[in-house]
């Protein structure tokens, strides 16, 4: 009774549906990105450098830094959510995300991009989060930026939930768009990767409208997985 019980407590918590549906986006999330960057590797391909006069103005900002990783929690948490409110919502938002990476993973591979890190001398929170981060992630994989798509398409995924908030909706923009500033900022991007990543993840967010979600069958299916 007490297994039935905890059984029936963890379908409420997170359904069956939005497991295969989280499990599906962390799955094309790493074959696209580490996928995209074996290839190059293996392939030996020459890496466009596409910083233009405009990045030039923009500073380091180390404090941006901090911005920039509390992207992950925002992803994670608004992901999570949407993905256990409704199917169809949740749904919209795996097609959206695959699509969107999918794309990104094209031009990862047709046009591989790096950036010239400036170097960080300070001992503060901001200059020890970006040295790390530095460290950890590899300047490539650029064009279109990950960052800005997955934090634009959380607001947008935020925006369309009739039931949130208008200050909530706007705390979102706010967030996203300040993520998207803080991989300026961090000299993690430049100003085409953010504006592509926004542009992809508006493309795929209309791509995958409420009708066209319904349309697909397997949707139904796979949430039964």
């Amino acid at each position: 009774m007490r297994a039935e019980r905890f059984k029936e407590a963890c379908r409420k918590f997170l359904p069956p549906y939005a497991v295969t549906a989280l499990a599906l986006l962390v799955i094309s999330n790493l074959v696209v990105y580490y996928g995209a960057r074996m290839l190059n590797a293996w392939l030996d391909r020459p890496y466009l450098n596409m910083t233009g006069a405009l990045d030039g103005l923009v500073p380091a900002v180390p404090a941006f830094s901090i911005i920039y990783v509390i992207a992950f929690p925002f992803w994670y948490i608004t992901y999570f959510l949407i993905c256990r409110s409704d199917r169809e919502r949740c749904w919209r938002l795996v097609i959206t995300d695959v699509a969107a990476k999918l794309l990104c993973g094209v031009i990862f591979i047709l046009v591989p991009t790096t950036n010239v890190r400036p170097e960080i001398a300070g001992s503060g929170l901001g200059d020890i989060i970006l040295n790390y981060i530095y460290a950890t992630d590899k300047p490539d994989n650029l064009f279109p930026s990950i960052h800005c798509l997955e934090s634009w398409i959380c607001f947008l995924a935020i925006r369309d939930e009739d039931k949130v908030p208008a200050w909530i909706k706007t705390s979102a923009f706010v967030l996203a768009f300040m993520i998207c500033l803080s991989t300026l900022f961090t000299k993690q991007h430049v100003f085409v990767d953010m504006v592509a990543g926004v542009m992809i993840a508006d493309f795929a967010w209309n791509l995958g409208t409420p009708e066209f979600v319904r349309s697909l069958r397997f949707s139904k299916r796979l949430g039964r997985i």
